[in-house]
């Protein structure tokens, strides 16, 4: 169970490596990509804008140096699909990113590209992407006619549901899950809408649209209106929790937000591989400290901690048991 870390720049690894991360993820959208498509298609699941590297020279650069710290990166190309024109681009890359940058794995949601690289049995590993939406074991028997390495299990599921997965296909392939930060709204797996950073995010607009109710030409009763407003009232709160409690921060400066931490004993248990840390366009102070606060509950789980000792850390390091209690920003139930 290794904590699997976000980053953006050869800037960020050494501060990374020394908080604790034991994994990086990556992405890259070459000066090829932005001069075809520029910044309105997206090469992978964030905008070119602050998220991704955008020279292989700096990329190598990461690549060695985290090697040397041995710590393996993997790199995203994770968009939902790729046109068959853009589908050559991205192999060539792919094939670029393996065989001479040396990127440990590329993670990737379209089956098209998928079965592609699966043919070109490069050295990177393939990890598949939580934007192929695999919600149960039927899925991953699917994809494991691919020869994936690891799959990133969507944050819908529960712990039990991740559970009956990981105990089907644990000696087949590695499992990965999310634990902190960027929530969705949606299944991410089956939204169409994109997050650019000029127009915002769709799920977030649609909760502050302002809202009139009518039935049939005819309006609702008060008491039904009354039903409906705090019904989304309810959901409001609920996308604010998602979208990272308005990106606000504990008084020691640790970031709010979608959360896994009371997990981690499970997930031990469960013989999950990797926990993921949402974040590649976030600030490098933000990603430290979410470092921190992963590696300080796995620690205490490595350790031995009783669960429900690990549980009450966990939810002192939010310091904000408003927020925990509400139970908008728990990743995970249990059935």
């Amino acid at each position: 169970m290794k904590v699997l870390a976000p980053i953006a720049s050869h800037d960020e690894l050494e501060m990374l490596a020394a908080a604790g991360a034991e994994e990086l993820y990556c992405g890259i959208v070459p000066r090829e990509w932005m001069q075809k498509y520029t910044g309105a298609i997206w090469l992978n699941r964030r905008s070119p804008v602050g998220g991704s590297l955008d020279s292989y020279a700096d990329l190598k650069r990461l690549v060695d140096d985290a090697h040397r710290l041995q710590l393996p990166v993997f790199i995203t190309l994770n968009a939902p699909s790729y046109t068959a024109e853009q589908l050559p681009l991205v192999l060539e890359l792919a094939h670029k990113l393996s065989e001479e940058v040396g990127v440990d794995a590329l993670i990737v949601t379209d089956i098209n590209l998928l079965l592609r690289l699966s043919e070109a049995r490069l050295t990177a590993a393939l990890h598949v992407s939580s934007v192929a939406a695999t919600l149960n074991t039927e899925a991953v028997r699917f994809l494991l006619n691919f020869n994936p390495s690891r799959i990133v299990l969507p944050r819908s599921l529960t712990i039990n549901e991740i559970g009956a997965i990981t105990n089907d296909v644990r000696d087949e392939v590695e499992i990965e899950v999310f634990m902190l930060n960027d929530g969705c709204a949606f299944e991410e797996g089956f939204c169409s809408t994109t997050h650019h950073h000029t127009v915002g995010a769709f799920c977030t607009s649609l909760s502050e649209m302002e809202t009139k109710f009518e039935w049939a030409g005819a309006r609702f009763t008060t008491r039904r209106q009354n039903w409906l407003r705090r019904n989304l009232t309810d959901y409001r709160q609920w996308v604010w929790y998602v979208n990272g409690n308005g990106c606000g921060v504990t008084a020691k400066g640790l970031p709010y937000g979608p959360c896994g931490l009371c997990a981690i004993p499970d997930f031990q248990r469960l013989g999950v591989s990797s926990l993921k840390i949402v974040g590649r366009e976030a600030s490098p102070f933000k990603k430290l400290a979410s470092v921190k606060m992963v590696r300080d509950i796995v620690n205490r789980t490595r350790a031995g901690m009783p669960k429900l000792h690990v549980i009450e850390r966990a939810k002192s390091l939010r310091e904000a048991p408003e927020h925990c209690a509400a139970g908008y920003m728990c990743y995970y139930k249990v059935d």
